[in-house]
């Protein structure tokens, strides 16, 4: 990957009270370490891809975008105070990224034309008969790009990666009460798509719903 920079975004004002590894990774990178920061890329490379190609629903520019996440974080690194935890700041840099994709496939009229939901994570369990299977994931792929972009990010940084609503509400500038409505709304939405279809709860993947 090429080391040039960007620019970063602008973080909270309260230091973190511990060191972390990736801490110590940015650090290092900003002091000119180069192998600091490929260890940092690989620490975050797929789930940054996997984030991305879930809210936009397109693996090739999930690549591209991707990248770019690494390349601001790169030229950020000389600045870099740890004031919030690096996997926040991270996925913040990454959601930003893709707000300005999907405003640009909007004005290019081919965002929901386009949309595919490709992260396994939201896969049926393969016990269900497999005809029923890829139509439950259907209609929850097609539900999943048809979500208002917060409630889409909420969702996906909660079942994919495990972010905490604190954590979740610092990734989208929101409240965590903020943040639980987003989820509640994105919840009921899904299963209201999959009540008129008849598909009961049990062949959905537990986390998604709940």
């Amino acid at each position: 990957m090429e080391t040039t920079g960007g620019v970063m975004d602008s973080l909270e004002s309260k230091p973190v009270a511990e060191e972390s590894p990736d801490v110590a990774l940015i650090i290092a990178t900003g002091e000119g370490d180069h192998r600091a920061f490929e260890r940092f890329v690989i620490r975050y490379q797929n789930r940054i891809y996997n984030f991305i190609t879930g809210y936009i629903g397109d693996r090739y520019a999930a690549e591209d975008l991707t990248q770019e996440v690494f390349l601001r974080v790169y030229g950020s690194s000389q600045r870099f105070r740890p004031v919030s935890k690096v996997s926040t700041w991270v996925f913040r840099i990454a959601y930003n990224l893709c707000m300005n994709e999907i405003r640009r496939r909007i004005r290019a009229r081919d965002f929901h034309k386009n949309y595919r939901q490709w992260n396994e994570d939201f896969a049926v369990p393969s016990g269900s008969d497999p005809i029923e299977r890829l139509e439950i994931e259907k209609i929850l792929n097609t539900a999943l790009g048809d979500l208002p972009e917060r409630q889409r990010a909420a969702l996906l940084l909660r079942v994919n990666e495990g972010l905490s609503y604190a954590e979740i509400g610092s990734v989208l500038s929101v409240s965590i009460p903020s943040v639980e409505s987003l989820l509640f709304r994105a919840r009921q939405s899904l299963k209201r798509k999959l009540d008129r279809r008849d598909k009961a709860d049990s062949e959905v993947p537990r986390n998604l719903l709940e």
